[in-house]
């Protein structure tokens, strides 16, 4: 591999690792070990109605349900690239932050 394809792919995992632990500061769970990232929501029209909110906001992030995963396990899939800057991941994780209600399945429940 090229000087700059070994940048690039340690630039990924830089990304991958800063998304994941701003994902984790905000309460939602994310245990991928890839650069693409589920975020369980659980209903598939929460599903839906989540990804529609962060499209209305500037990010696309599908939402996958059934028949492509379990009912009840609808996610959303964010996946991170070596493209994204540090300002586009921390401009998703607002967006995240602000759009995601606390009932919502996948973010961490305090005791």
């Amino acid at each position: 591999m090229s000087d700059a394809g070994h940048e690039r792919r340690d630039q990924l995992w830089r990304n991958v690792s800063e998304l994941k632990n701003g994902l984790s500061a905000l309460g939602i769970q994310n245990e991928s070990r890839s650069p693409i990232i589920p975020l369980i929501v659980g209903a598939e029209t929460a599903a839906v109605e989540v990804s529609q909110k962060l499209y209305e906001a500037g990010v696309f992030v599908p939402a996958i349900r059934y028949p492509t995963v379990p009912k009840s396990k609808a996610r959303l899939r964010v996946t991170v690239t070596a493209a994204h800057s540090k300002g586009d991941i921390q401009g998703f994780l607002a967006v995240v932050g602000a759009t995601f209600g606390r009932d919502w399945v996948g973010r961490k429940r305090s005791r």
